[in-house]
């Protein structure tokens, strides 16, 4: 009888033995991965042409649209040269060396005039105080050291061009 018993608290212990190495080795698993998962994010997040991820919010929105009436206002009181085509204009971000958030946007203007030889001009509207707005390769400067910022609109060259044709609208009513 001594025996049966013996075996059956043998196969008892071994089940437990059984359960604990299983659960040991799935919370081990589990943070492993959890582990890696930071690892990618922290390697994606120092990446040269990762993205900000940036919810869409009333600050960023204010903030996008700050930059596009700041652009429109300058190409009008510093002209020439007029823009008549934007392309490629993108919300971008260059950190500054305190960690500090520059955003700007980023994109390429036809000048009235240059449209038979496609020469498009690079251009940066970065937020200061309260702006500065860069054109050639100043602007391609900033703008290539600055991330892509995600937000709700990609491309925000048709806006640019709608905020510039009502500036120049509203200055030059008989055009």
């Amino acid at each position: 009888m001594m025996n049966k018993e013996s075996k059956n608290i043998q196969l008892s212990d071994l089940h437990k033995i059984h359960i604990y190495v299983s659960v040991l080795m799935l919370a081990f698993f589990m943070t492993s991965c959890n582990s890696m998962s930071e690892r990618n994010n922290q390697t994606e997040g120092s990446s040269d042409t990762a993205q900000l991820t940036q919810k869409p919010d009333a600050a960023m929105d204010s903030v996008v649209l700050f930059l596009l009436d700041a652009s429109a206002r300058d190409f009008h009181k510093n002209q020439p040269p007029v823009p008549i085509g934007f392309r490629n204009v993108q919300l971008k971000n260059l950190q500054g060396s305190e960690n500090d958030n520059h955003f700007m946007l980023c994109g390429q203007f036809l000048a009235q005039g240059k449209q038979e030889k496609d020469e498009w001009i690079d251009f940066a509207t970065i937020k200061t105080d309260p702006y500065e707005q860069w054109l050639g390769s100043n602007a391609m400067t900033y703008c290539r050291e600055a991330r892509p910022v995600s937000y709700t609109v990609n491309d925000l060259s048709a806006a640019l061009k709608s905020r510039v044709n009502a500036v120049f609208k509203s200055n030059h009513p008989a055009r």
